[in-house]
């Protein structure tokens, strides 16, 4: 198949931006032709990546993939006015672009921000093409519940809008893959059929997320001694880790314990003074790093932490990170509820506690500690295991294929 694919990230964006170029490295891998229409990389600094400057098209062949970058208004900062801009300018952009929109069989639309599905629509609209909706967040939940917006009138008239959008959106859609089950109960209660949905897990970039030998020397070169509990991803607000240094207080009887964060975010600074105030020289931040030092970082830690905060839409959503940790064979403390915990307690890697309770992360870390570092590795083992027998590129590529493969069977022979 000649496949698009509707992103507003791609590489070489970092974090969970990494996704749709696994997703599209994968199909290519298949045999599939692969056509990805996206933005000017600025994730998650705001500022465009070096090597990039805003231009009204540019073109990129990348591991096998056709790239079309279009402009946006590059933002990612607590402006809720400049975060809408950067949405609705790559979504506009993205429209416009009639010569692609009809250049593939089938849309695979990465839905993350929601706005991103209006070039599908029209895909479809003018050229008859089918487009397949891959949930990645819901929306207008992560909207009205994040603290980009505040509660009143034109908030409310936001949300019913994107409301209709999505609405129009996912009955256009030839199907909607999810990444969590508790999405699929949700976007059934709100009248999309079930026989529309389907789970397909994200999967990650399999040559770098794998079991590796921690490196002394870099341990070393970065002054990670005793036990060290990790946190490799992005820091925005909706991961909570507030909660990772209030744990270290009812730590103190560990003196060797260090937290580290590999990463940035909007919320590095904030959790540099919080650390600096109530836990001084016990928290380490190593500062955004690209993702192949990032997985060198990983065994560094006897263990991995992840963390979201306890939202109801959060309850619904599958941080990537736990399929990268379980892939890389690594023991897990999680703060976490709904189906991302469900997923870390199924895999036997770890321990879970309620997000935002320090003293039950707290007696999750001191659990993992006790076990030593042999029961710890049997527990990473455990989870990459579990990982490449429900997780993998090779469970994940095969369905979305699949469900692609359907939407253009389905249509009419007299489309486009």
């Amino acid at each position: 198949m000649r496949i698009g694919i509707i992103t507003q990230w791609y590489d070489p964006e970092g974090g969970s931006a990494v996704v749709p170029g696994i997703i599209s490295r994968s199909l290519v891998a298949l045999g599939h032709e692969v056509h990805v229409l996206t933005g000017f990389p600025n994730y998650p600094s705001g500022r465009l990546s070096p090597g990039y400057r805003l231009r009204p098209y540019r073109f990129e062949m990348m591991n096998g993939v056709s790239v079309h970058r279009v402009p946006l208004v590059p933002s990612h900062d607590r402006s809720a006015v400049r975060r809408a801009a950067n949405y609705l300018s790559f979504a506009a952009s993205a429209a416009t672009r009639l010569d692609l929109l009809r250049k593939v069989d089938v849309w695979l639309v990465y839905s993350s921000p929601a706005t991103v599905t209006l070039p599908a629509m029209m895909a479809r609209w003018l050229h008859g093409r089918p487009y397949v909706i891959l949930m990645e967040d819901l929306w207008p939940d992560t909207l009205a519940e994040s603290d980009y917006v505040r509660p009143g009138r034109r908030t409310d008239l936001i949300v019913r809008l994107l409301n209709r959008f999505c609405d129009a959106a996912h009955r256009g859609a030839s199907s909607v893959a999810v990444i969590a089950p508790g999405m699929a109960d949700i976007l059934s209660s709100r009248g999309v059929p079930r026989d529309k949905l389907s789970v397909v897990y994200n999967w990650v970039d399999e040559r770098l997320f794998r079991p590796r030998t921690p490196d002394p020397q870099l341990a070393a070169a970065l002054g990670l001694e005793g036990f060290v509990v990790m946190y490799a991803g992005s820091m925005g607000n909706l991961q909570g880790l507030d909660v990772a240094v209030d744990a270290l207080e009812h730590l103190a009887d560990i003196p060797d314990l260090t937290l580290v964060f590999a990463g940035s975010g909007v919320e590095e600074r904030r959790l540099r003074e919080s650390a600096a105030r109530y836990a001084p020289g016990r928290v380490v931040f190593l500062g955004q790093q690209p993702v192949e030092r990032m997985v060198e970082l990983m065994p560094l830690g006897d263990v991995q932490l992840i963390s979201l905060r306890d939202q109801p839409f959060l309850r619904s959503i599958m941080p990537s990170k736990v399929q990268s940790t379980l892939a890389c064979g690594r023991p897990i403390v999680a703060a976490l509820a709904g189906d991302a915990a469900r997923l870390v307690d199924e895999s036997g890697a770890g321990f879970v506690a309620p997000p935002g309770d320090p003293f039950a992360l707290a007696d999750a870390i001191r659990r993992m500690y006790e076990l030593g570092a042999e029961k710890r590795e049997e527990l990473g083992r455990s989870g990459r295991q579990f990982y490449l027998e429900r997780l993998s590129e090779r469970v994940g590529s095969v369905a979305l294929a699949m469900h692609l493969e359907k939407a253009v069977r389905s249509q009419a022979p007299a489309a486009g």
